[in-house]
């Protein structure tokens, strides 16, 4: 998860509980090497977008006078891609979470391993999916790593071929992606590619190439097939 850079929101009421989620979230996030900035909501009677300038909003049900849930009606007023984690003393409030489409429901007090094993997941699967990178020399807008299915090395040149069958070629060497996209759910099968390990389907029967899952067959090398096939079911129990 290295290179990692990620905005988080609190939204608690308690002070202890502040403090317990923001050690948590330091001693999490710096063994994984990620950088990361963590702000706390103050004023609860919030109308405005701030709230998209955050990636990771934890957010209490239960805020002194405040409801949590209509907040967080508000964060999706104006965010729809955050991702919210509940935390509460309570686990009947666990249908609202849903209503509010919360990745996760934490209860209080937080248990450290539980803590550890939910952000894992949750930085693995659903937090990917929001990440990328800007290169203007390759596109305007920016590129999704989900949005990536593969890149060829062919002819000096690196060719991105994205899902929607989009190529966009670029004149990066092919050792600029595997840098760039190093724990970012990419795996090398072969010399000249490298592709998105979320749509890898399977391997052929002779085991020479690996499928992806829109049916294309990449070449699986004898030199790269041990990396890869741990990378590939690494990503796999990440999903799973």
């Amino acid at each position: 998860m290295g290179g990692i850079m990620i905005k988080i929101l609190i939204c608690e009421d308690i002070e202890r509980d502040k403090l317990h989620l923001h050690q948590l979230l330091d001693s999490f996030l710096q063994s994984n090497k990620i950088s990361y900035k963590i702000d706390y909501l103050e004023n609860f009677d919030v109308g405005t977008n701030l709230f998209l300038e955050y990636d990771l909003i934890f957010l209490d049900i239960e805020l002194g006078d405040y409801n949590g849930i209509e907040i967080a009606s508000k964060i999706r007023t104006y965010n729809r891609s955050s991702i919210i984690i509940i935390t509460s003393s309570f686990k009947k409030y666990l249908i609202d979470g849903y209503k509010i489409e919360a990745k996760r429901y934490l209860i209080k007090p937080i248990d450290e391993k539980v803590f550890n094993i939910e952000m894992q997941s949750v930085l693995s699967t659903s937090f990917k999916q929001q990440y990328g990178f800007f290169d203007k020399k390759i596109s305007q807008y920016k590129i999704h790593y989900k949005d990536m299915l593969y890149i060829e090395f062919l002819n000096r040149h690196t060719i991105i071929h994205f899902v929607n069958k989009i190529e966009k070629k670029t004149t990066y060497p092919l050792k600029h992606w595997i840098e760039k996209l190093s724990n970012k759910g990419f795996g090398q099968p072969y010399k000249s590619f490298l592709v998105n390990l979320d749509y890898v389907s399977g391997f052929s029967s002779d085991g020479k190439d690996i499928i992806m899952n829109n049916g294309e067959k990449i070449p699986l090398s004898k030199n790269f097939k041990k990396s890869f096939t741990n990378q590939y079911f690494a990503n796999l129990h990440n999903i799973l």
